[in-house]
């Protein structure tokens, strides 16, 4: 009798395992890796990266820009002391936006080619902060969106997060030129939240088919989950998906080609 308990035992709990694990690769199963096109020459670089407020190492974030040398740049949790420390690699972009998002920390988008029809709104309980502009990227002009919601850490902020992406996908859709829509956005892709912004926008995740890539966080790797996101339009080709070395910061900077 005890070894047929200690049988059963071993049973359920391979059981429990085995569905486990089946739930991981179904929910990650947008996420397997395809064969990637050849770069071109006329590829232009798109980076995000959450350059955290307290970034002690700002000097690998500039190295990071300087050799990635992005034709658009996005960084989150920007402070004085940042801007400062990057000065140099900062130099190359004459176009910038930009805007407080809270706790002392700002939101920035650079580019190498002028911001048309910039402006920031603010969305959700709090008035948080969406950067938005037109650029043209290999002579195509491309609507920009720039994104940091406030993580779920209580139930308050995982409403407002909801409510956030729930106001800005009004405004997304009602654009019509090909749209990225980056940023640190505190979400996983298999959240339901995240999943139906998707789809109410008609957006794709930069994810899909290139593989797991963890962004979040760079000190417990093990645990690591896509916190950070370059959403396109479904028609756009995009190249290279990568997430970066560690800069400083408790996020890895992401990128693509377009």
């Amino acid at each position: 009798m005890i070894l047929l308990g200690l049988s059963l035992g071993h049973f359920v709990a391979a059981l429990l395992c085995f569905g486990i694990v089946a739930l991981n690769f179904y929910r990650m199963r947008k996420f397997i890796p395809k064969i990637s096109k050849s770069h071109s020459s006329h590829e232009k670089t798109i980076v995000s990266v959450n350059a955290h407020e307290k970034n002690g190492s700002p000097e690998k974030l500039e190295a990071l820009i300087i050799e990635a040398n992005p034709h658009v740049l996005l960084v989150m949790e920007m402070t004085d002391d940042i801007e400062e420390a990057l000065k140099e690699a900062l130099s190359h972009y004459e176009y910038k936006l930009s805007n407080p998002v809270r706790d002392g920390f700002r939101i920035v988008l650079y580019s190498k080619t002028p911001l048309i029809h910039d402006q920031v709104t603010f969305y959700g309980p709090d008035d948080t902060p969406l950067l938005q502009a037109q650029t043209e990227i290999n002579g195509c002009l491309y609507q920009i969106y720039s994104a940091h919601p406030k993580p779920a850490l209580n139930k308050k902020w995982y409403r407002e997060r909801h409510d956030y992406f729930s106001e800005i996908e009004k405004v997304i859709t009602q654009e019509g030129l090909p749209t990225l829509v980056m940023g640190d956005f505190n979400s996983v892709p298999w959240e339901t939240h995240f999943l139906q912004f998707l789809s109410n926008t008609g957006l794709k995740s930069s994810l899909s088919g290139h593989g797991y890539k963890i962004t979040w966080p760079v000190y417990v790797p093990i645990l690591g989950v896509p916190m950070d996101h370059i959403l396109l339009s479904k028609d756009i080709e995009y190249s290279g998906l990568r997430v970066g070395p560690y800069v400083g910061s408790d996020h890895h900077p992401i990128s693509l080609s377009l």
